[in-house]
């Protein structure tokens, strides 16, 4: 992950930025953050550019349960995909994710290929679409509290208590799907083996039992753990990944737009959805 934000995210970084720098005023979401995470893991996995508009309908369409037999028939055809790519890489090995984890051996063994494929199957979502939206949520908390995005261009130090304050307060997935594996009781609810659960990581991370002035995005809080990464074996697989990208956008964004502000001519960032989170703009000026 070190290395990867040094050779490949922050090419990334300054490719998009790149597009808009000389204007003065940009869509951050629809410009950068949107773009942004899904580029990276193209880079990781060093997928032909020749495949990429295939991928990424691939990748977003088997998350369609509005349509279920199209969302399962591109699983099934993404699987196929990646088949493929690692046969591919385990011919001609490279320096990309693909090629890291078709090869590695544990014991004289590879990983086995249902494994590999299903990390590689949920990676795009997992370190893809929540990172976009995570990054989104936190350049909207800072841009409507300037004085913290000042104490950011001060110290660069607060980043991390930025990222985690932001996932915090508006994480980009609110509620996670579960199943209860045997009969239990929660808050004196019983709950029988086999029931779905929605379990709300947004109302925990605004627990006034828990946060102190839960709603308020407050960067020098007291930091505790959040769930929006989730926890136990179902933890997100792409939380490290999604911190390094976060991480190098927002160094970037103090690096490269100077006075960055809310473009006052252009509706504010409103940050929507239930259980996906995100802004659909972020209209920002700043210095040439």
């Amino acid at each position: 992950m070190k290395t990867w934000g040094e050779t490949i995210v922050d090419p990334v970084v300054n490719s998009l930025m790149g597009s808009f720098l000389e204007r003065g005023e940009a869509d951050l979401v629809q410009e950068f953050t949107h773009s942004y995470p899904f580029e990276v893991i193209y880079e990781q996995l060093n997928l032909p550019r020749s495949d990429v508009n295939t991928f990424q309908r691939l990748a977003i369409g088997q998350t369609d349960f509005d349509h279920m037999a199209q969302a399962r028939e591109a699983g099934v055809k993404l699987g196929h995909y990646f088949k493929s790519l690692i046969d591919a890489r385990r011919a001609e090995p490279g320096d990309d994710l693909v090629s890291l984890l078709a090869n590695t051996e544990v014991d004289g063994d590879h990983l086995p290929e249902l494994v590999l494929i299903s990390f590689l199957r949920q990676l795009m979502n997992a370190a893809g679409d929540t990172t976009y939206r995570g990054t989104s949520i936190l350049l909207t908390a800072l841009l409507r509290n300037p004085d913290q995005l000042e104490a950011l261009r001060q110290d660069r130090s607060l980043i991390g208590a930025a990222i985690e304050e932001a996932l915090r307060w508006d994480g980009p997935v609110l509620t996670q799907l579960r199943v209860a594996v045997k009969d239990t009781e929660l808050g004196g609810v019983p709950i029988p083996a086999g029931s779905y659960i929605d379990v709300v990581a947004g109302a925990v991370n605004r627990d006034p039992s828990l946060h102190e002035n839960p709603d308020r995005f407050d960067i020098h809080r007291k930091r505790l753990a959040h769930y929006s990464f989730s926890r136990g074996p179902h933890i997100c697989v792409g939380q490290h990944l999604a911190r390094v990208e976060m991480t190098r956008a927002l160094h970037a964004v103090l690096d490269h737009l100077p006075n960055l502000r809310l473009d006052p001519d252009k509706p504010e960032p409103l940050i929507r959805g239930m259980m996906m989170r995100v802004p659909e703009h972020i209209y920002v000026r700043f210095d040439r």
